[in-house]
């Protein structure tokens, strides 16, 4: 029962996220079994009726459609891509928005005296395992 959930699940989130590209990929392909499937009856129409002289038109007018085809589906998956592009940088937008809408607590005021001023000081900070360590070593010498 999990299983499945997860797998509708997972497969909502890739269709909603891609399904755009999906269909478009999927329109390209049946455009291109298409344009073989009218290429080929003419050509086996030409053949049949002898017809060769206007048979380069078809291979011409093929490959021009194909490469029509090809172009407008790169043209039209830029886009949607942009377009997936552009929903991300506005969720993100959306996500530090929240963010930023917390109360911002004032910046401390020069007056006041600053309780961390002598470890700013210090050349060098050590932690509590430095200091154990030290202390370890004192106690611990031959």
């Amino acid at each position: 029962m999990f299983r499945f959930l997860a797998k509708s699940a997972l497969a909502t989130v890739i269709w909603k996220r891609y399904r755009r590209p999906i269909v478009s990929t999927l329109i390209l392909f049946i455009s291109y079994f298409f344009i073989a499937m009218v290429h080929g009856d003419y050509v086996s129409w030409a053949t049949t009726t002898a017809e060769h002289q206007h048979l380069w038109i078809s291979f011409v007018l093929k490959w021009l459609a194909l490469i029509g085809v090809t172009l407008l589906y790169y043209w039209y998956n830029s886009r949607a891509i942009a377009h997936i592009d552009k929903q991300d940088e506005t969720e993100a937008e959306r996500h530090t928005s929240k963010k930023s809408r917390r109360p911002q607590t004032p910046p401390p005021e020069s007056d006041a005296p600053d309780p961390f001023a002598a470890i700013r000081q210090k050349d060098k900070l050590r932690s509590r395992a430095d200091v154990a360590m030290a202390q370890h070593k004192q106690n611990h010498k031959p």
